[in-house]
């Protein structure tokens, strides 16, 4: 991914393991990153794991605002200092699960702009970030993520791949995915044992309805529980589905003999259609 471009100076934040911290220090890759996302004027961004404001100066530079959320209190000094130059960019100390991301964007949202949110996301939570995201009300016009490439590669992967289970049926049920550029380890430190890509979310437009989704989401839970199992013996080991686990297959005209990770993600939004159509007519 080439040379490592900058040095760690002696006063930067020290990683901590429990946060799962590992920050960019390539700036060409930075500044690759920053030419994949575009920021511009219209944009209010908000950075998830901003660190100590690496990437997050060249966004705020960029775009019409930028809120930073960083958790480590020793990061927050040094991602002050390197947002000062920039008055629309504000620092956020929290914990990203655990803040109202709805509250906090609120005062800052206006119709001439889009909402937009990026990161270096920690190791550790980032499925967990990426869940919360994709089940807020926020209006999002897009995403764009370093992970682990292996997170990446689940997110991204097509039915039928090893890689593809329920996480990556949950992301595309969502959006619309696209994998960017692989990062080698060496341009982060501490130096991580395996390498990260890029990933952009493009939010679709829907109308399901809350129960609608929450069915979605149990139905392709179940599918998945027992991935060595035919999607048959899948949903009729579940508590609730398999009681209409026959009907539901054959009204969705799915062979049942099929495993889970061979349905595509319209498979499993078409299988949550006749689940609804079955409970309408099927009351317990």
């Amino acid at each position: 991914m080439g040379a490592y471009r900058s040095l760690v100076k002696p006063n930067e934040a020290t990683h901590k393991k429990r946060f799962g911290q590992h920050f960019l220090r390539d700036t060409g890759v930075i500044d690759r990153i920053v030419r994949w996302i575009q920021p511009s004027r219209q944009d209010l961004f908000i950075e998830i794991g901003a660190g100590d404001g690496a990437l997050s100066s060249r966004l705020a530079s960029g775009a019409n605002s930028l809120l930073a959320i960083e958790i480590d209190a020793d990061c927050i000094p040094r991602l002050k200092d390197s947002l000062a130059p920039v008055s629309s960019a504000s620092v956020v100390a929290a914990d990203v699960l655990r803040l109202d991301l709805a509250e906090l964007v609120s005062p800052h949202l206006r119709p001439d702009l889009r909402l937009r949110i990026a990161g270096n996301l920690p190791y550790n939570i980032a499925t967990a970030i990426i869940e919360k995201l994709l089940h807020s009300a926020l209006p999002v016009f897009d995403m764009a993520f370093m992970l682990q490439l292996e997170v990446a590669e689940r997110i991204t992967a097509s039915a039928g791949t090893r890689q593809y289970g329920y996480f990556s049926v949950e992301c595309q049920h969502h959006c619309d995915v696209r994998f960017g550029f692989k990062v080698s380890p060496a341009c982060f430190t501490p130096r991580p044992k395996v390498s990260s890509a890029t990933v952009r979310f493009l939010p679709k437009c829907s109308n399901w309805h809350p129960s609608l989704e929450t069915d979605f989401e149990m139905i392709a839970k179940a599918a998945f529980a027992y991935r060595r199992k035919t999607i048959h013996n899948s949903l009729s080991r579940h508590p609730i589905i398999g009681k209409i686990s026959n009907a539901l297959l054959l009204g969705a005209g799915i062979e049942g003999s099929r495993r889970a990770e061979r349905l595509s993600v319209q498979e499993y939004e078409y299988l949550t259609h006749v689940y609804g159509e079955l409970k309408m007519t099927n009351p317990e």
